[in-house]
């Protein structure tokens, strides 16, 4: 893409994934695709969400309330809301359940649909935004995401500059006041800035008096102080800055406007600000293996076993191994949730 106008980069990312022409208008997640994730690896992931999912609403909600929906946000085919539902359906809780994805691309809401009803009776309810959910009035909402913040369009920051697309380059000027004061709160000189991360966190705290958030993500904690921005394709990664710490960048890469995806680690430290803003509370923090065996994750394995046999488990459990291995993405993703109730 090219542009002679001056643009700032979150408004060209938000094009690059999202636009008539963008990343996410197909379908490139899994194994045949540019890169994969743990809801494409294992459905054992869905299920050892859903199984805390059921631990936490017995244990945190004293009467169930009429109505609870679990939502999925960035549920690409909607394979994770899917696998969540297969495993709930097993207990009496599944009644007064209602299944919901946010997604704002149609397409991509057909899919979900789609891949949904191959397994379930009861119908997948598709919002096009958080208002719409908002609307509906529900009592309590167990959102859930995975890979979800690190999509969101950024800005970049450099000691006091803000990047832009000008002539298909990228320059720096000085950055508008509101993107400074977002540095000094997420407590950098050098990297990635969502700048309509707080709208969404408002917006989302608003469709519900009490929720929970769940969200796994590739991140840090701690702000890094440099750039992180970098492009998969084909199961291979190019970092956008050859040097992460200057503004030097591999000008080529802009030639794969929508053809690639175009991500960077989340700063978990913002999140944590954020949603401590709206009055939710953090319930727990850390990587993907420890969580997933707090969630159940032996627990699961044997119920599936009795249901399902061993022999089938058995066949699974190279890739369920992949979930929690360090060196694959048990450490290299973080899991955390927020709850307000």
């Amino acid at each position: 893409m090219k542009t002679s106008n001056l643009q700032s980069f979150s408004e060209f990312m938000q094009e690059w994934l999202y636009g008539e022409k963008g990343y996410y208008q197909n379908h490139r997640v899994g194994k045949e695709g540019d890169f994969y994730t743990s809801v494409s690896v294992s459905f054992f992931f869905g299920y050892c969400i859903a199984n805390f999912i059921k631990n936490f609403l017995s244990q945190s909600l004293k009467l169930l309330p009429n109505k609870i929906a679990i939502v999925e946000i960035g549920a690409d085919r909607g394979y994770l809301i899917s696998d969540i539902a297969n495993f709930l359906a097993h207990f009496t809780l599944f009644e007064k359940l209602h299944f919901c994805t946010i997604e704002p691309l149609k397409n991509l809401q057909n899919t979900q649909k789609s891949t949904f009803a191959k397994s379930q009776n009861t119908p997948l309810i598709t919002f096009n935004s958080l208002q719409e959910l908002k609307e509906c009035g529900y009592d309590f909402i167990f959102f859930v995401s995975n890979e979800l913040f690190d999509s969101f369009a950024c800005e970049l920051f450099f000691k006091g500059e803000m990047a832009y697309i000008q002539n298909n380059s990228l320059i720096f000027k000085p950055a508008p006041e509101i993107i400074l004061q977002t540095a000094q709160i997420m407590n950098i000189e050098i990297g990635e800035i969502p700048p309509k991360l707080p709208e969404f966190i408002d917006s989302l705290s608003l469709c519900a008096k009490s929720f929970a958030f769940l969200t796994f993500d590739y991140g840090n904690l701690h702000p890094r102080n440099a750039f992180s921005l970098r492009l998969y394709h084909n199961h291979t990664t190019d970092n956008f800055f050859s040097n992460p710490t200057s503004k030097a960048y591999q000008a080529h890469l802009l030639e794969s406007f929508g053809k690639s995806d175009l991500t960077y680690e989340v700063n978990f430290s913002y999140l944590k600000i954020l949603f401590s803003k709206i009055g939710a509370k953090e319930i727990f923090f850390g990587r993907q293996n420890k969580i997933l065996v707090d969630m159940g994750l032996d627990q699961v394995g044997e119920w599936y076993i009795q249901n399902f046999g061993l022999e089938s488990f058995m066949r699974l459990s190279p890739k369920i191994r992949t979930l929690i291995d360090p060196e694959i993405l048990g450490e290299r993703f973080l899991g955390i949730l927020f709850a307000r109730i």
